[in-house]
């Protein structure tokens, strides 16, 4: 699926070298980085967190790529460590947005008092006397899910001219991709949303800027050229095409056609491919089509065959007319390789055990690979984050 065609502008690569070191020592990627290095670049980069050394790597970087950004990314069990990189000899704005989405609920933890003083806008819409029901009235159940509060603008890219944004992120950017939605409603947003590094620097997630460490967060190149984009989904079709009659939130509630009970119909669907319903060993995902291309893909949590409600995945609001498509992964999920000139993100699944990866003599090719169990960020022209396993996004200046 290609989101965005390259214009004659776009032909003309912007970045100077896009590489992928494979089991590098600190002494091979120095010596490499030596030859190359021009200290008015700007550059880009991600250390995997299986990494042999990686406390060596980074003076190496700094070094070097004084104008850089830089984070974390992962290597799946069986692979080689990795280290990415990529520099611009023109013009590229780097940028920094504090802004991130809510933290994961606290199941089963004591909430001190000052946490609780300190709650969210977004987490307290809709709970003071008359609210709930003025939001009811107003917006619909559209108005009670929307849980953002307004959007923010990212104030270091006020004026800047751009028409595409690379974006290394923590794992909760809904907030900054909505303002760049907002400031930049054009412009192409690629980017990862990096590797969480509590065993590894003691921080949720470490994002790099030009020797300065943060927890939270984006950075981000501001690019002046549009790029040529391809979306791979990895996703298979298991129903015909259908439109969602009735949603609320995130709940599918029912879709036209014969049967109007979207959990039955994907059932059915999964029963004729030799399965016997919805489990916990597979994943199927919602995929929402314009103009007969699928523009995203929304993973199924649950459905409740008896009334249809079917349970996504999102945080924005399903809305009914929108055209939406059963499918699901049938091929086993290969690891991407880079290719040259190109900066490939990929999506992996997620993971609680740890495995082990394989080290091999270090050696450099070129194109920029990044793999990521949160998942990737592309725009059509809207922002979203795909994190189907195995999905990927190859993006090139």
């Amino acid at each position: 699926m290609i989101l965005r065609k390259s214009t004659s502008s776009a032909r003309r690569l912007l970045h100077t070298r896009v590489q992928t070191f494979f089991s590098p020592t600190p002494s091979y990627v120095e010596s490499h980085i030596a030859q190359h290095a021009k200290t008015d670049s700007t550059s880009l980069f991600l250390l995997s967190t299986s990494l042999e050394n990686l406390p060596q790597h980074l003076p190496i970087l700094q070094k070097y790529l004084p104008n850089s950004i830089g984070s974390f990314s992962i290597t799946p069990p069986g692979q080689e460590p990795t280290l990415s990189l990529a520099s611009f000899s023109e013009s590229v704005q780097t940028f920094r947005s504090n802004l991130t989405g809510r933290p994961p609920a606290e199941v089963g933890r004591f909430q001190r008092p000052q946490t609780q003083r300190n709650q969210r806008e977004e987490d307290l819409k809709g709970a003071g006397p008359g609210e709930a029901e003025a939001l009811l009235a107003g917006e619909g159940w559209a108005g009670m899910w929307k849980g953002e509060a307004a959007i923010e603008r990212i104030s270091e890219l006020e004026g800047i001219d751009a028409a595409s944004f690379l974006l290394l992120t923590d794992g909760r950017p809904n907030p900054v991709l909505k303002a760049l939605d907002l400031m930049y409603p054009s412009a192409s947003k690629i980017g990862i949303l990096t590797a969480a590094t509590p065993f590894i620097t003691n921080r949720p997630y470490t994002l790099l800027h030009n020797g300065s460490i943060y927890a939270e967060g984006t950075l981000g190149l501001a690019i002046k050229k549009r790029p040529n984009v391809k979306v791979d989904f990895g996703l298979t079709p298991m129903t015909e095409t259908a439109i969602v009659s009735g949603a609320q939130g995130n709940m599918l509630l029912s879709i036209e056609g014969t049967n109007s009970n979207p959990t039955q119909v994907l059932i059915q669907a999964i029963q004729q491919r030799g399965g016997t319903g919805l489990t916990k060993e597979e994943d199927f995902y919602l995929g929402i089509l314009d103009h007969g291309e699928v523009q995203k893909v929304i993973k199924i949590l649950s459905g409740d065959p008896s009334r249809g409600a079917m349970s996504l995945e999102m945080e924005d609001s399903l809305r009914s007319g929108q055209t939406v498509q059963f499918m699901h992964r049938d091929s086993p999920m290969s690891i991407p390789k880079p290719s040259p000139d190109t900066f490939t993100f990929s999506s992996l699944p997620r993971s609680d055990e740890a495995g082990d990866v394989v080290t091999g003599s270090p050696r450099v090719e070129e194109g920029f690979l990044a793999l990521s169990e949160g998942g990737f960020i592309y725009s059509n022209p809207t922002a979203s984050i795909c994190n189907a396993p195995a999905a990927t996004i190859r993006a090139s200046w």
